[in-house]
């Protein structure tokens, strides 16, 4: 179990890495053994375009579960929580991050009013899975096809075809999503993101269901059924799974002795964090600490 490593800001917003002096990101995600297996629930200002260009990609935002195959795409809305993982052992995409002030920086502007502000003000539109069956779906499909072909190779100029395709792809996607902004229900609240928020920023430290009810102001029970409705996972799993993840690097990257790890990452007693890291990675923290030392020595 390994999630990729995001860079993330204090509030756990994505800062992406850049082609330097580009406006829009471009980047490939690829699910191996050797990479990671998953990327973790995360959320960014840009809008974002992905084709799946091997195997099954399965994401997840709060509303939707989403199988794309090799071939299809998706698009995520600005600032939606979300979180990607293969459907089988492997897996890959190419994605595209392109910023709402890229596509047009005055907010005033009807163009803005029109082929923007739309989109970004219907919150529960988080995500739309971009198919061949209509017209629009094949183009969108087709040209980032075409921009994934142009990253890979990089030949002379190719930033200027990533570029003229950004603003083909929004004309159709704009049309593509049109009859589901018409039809989306009043905006959600953002909860769940809240929710993320408080366990990672309080995952070493001790505290209990009432404290994150009350933070998001909820019952105790409806907190649980909240959480488990948009995450398909209970509290104590995901806790418990993102505390193991955290220690992972100190394991790997530090000479901290086992059971101080296991308190920094808020588990009991090392015995307790050990039960669990056995569960979850099929290892002990000692044996797995061991692998990558042997590993890294080769």
């Amino acid at each position: 179990m390994k999630a990729k490593s995001i860079n993330i800001d204090s509030n756990k917003q994505e800062i992406d890495d850049t082609i330097p002096g580009f406006p829009i990101s471009c980047y490939y995600n690829k699910f191996t053994a050797d990479t990671y297996d998953y990327i973790d629930w995360h959320w960014h200002i840009k809008f974002q375009l992905c084709l799946t260009t091997h195997g099954t990609v399965v994401w997840n935002t709060e509303s939707h579960k989403t199988l794309i195959p090799t071939g299809e795409g998706i698009f995520i809305n600005s600032q939606q929580v979300h979180m990607a993982k293969p459907f089988d052992k492997e897996a890959a995409f190419f994605c595209l991050d392109i910023s709402p002030d890229f596509l047009c920086p005055e907010k005033e502007a009807p163009f803005y009013r029109k082929n923007i502000q739309p989109i970004l003000e219907e919150s529960c539109l988080d995500q739309k899975k971009i198919t061949r069956q209509t017209p629009q779906g094949i183009e969108i499909l087709s040209l980032l096809s075409q921009m994934t072909a142009a990253f890979e190779l990089k030949s002379d100029g190719y930033e200027f075809d990533l570029l003229s395709g950004i603003f083909k792809l929004w004309k159709n996607l704009r049309i593509y999503l049109d009859s589901d902004i018409k039809n989306i229900p009043g905006p959600e609240d953002d909860r769940f993101k809240k929710m993320l928020l408080y366990l990672q920023e309080n995952y070493s430290a001790e505290f209990n269901l009432d404290d994150i009810a009350g933070h998001i102001g909820l019952s105790r029970s409806e907190c649980c059924r909240y959480f488990k409705k948009k995450s398909g996972q209970t509290i104590s799993d995901y806790l418990r799974q993102y505390r193991i993840r955290k220690s992972l690097g100190l394991l790997t990257e530090s000479d901290i002795s086992i059971s101080q790890i296991a308190q920094s990452c808020g588990f009991s007693n090392q015995s307790y964090y050990t039960k669990e890291f056995r569960r979850v990675t099929g290892t002990t923290p000692k044996q797995y600490r061991l692998q990558k030392e042997i590993a890294q020595a080769r």
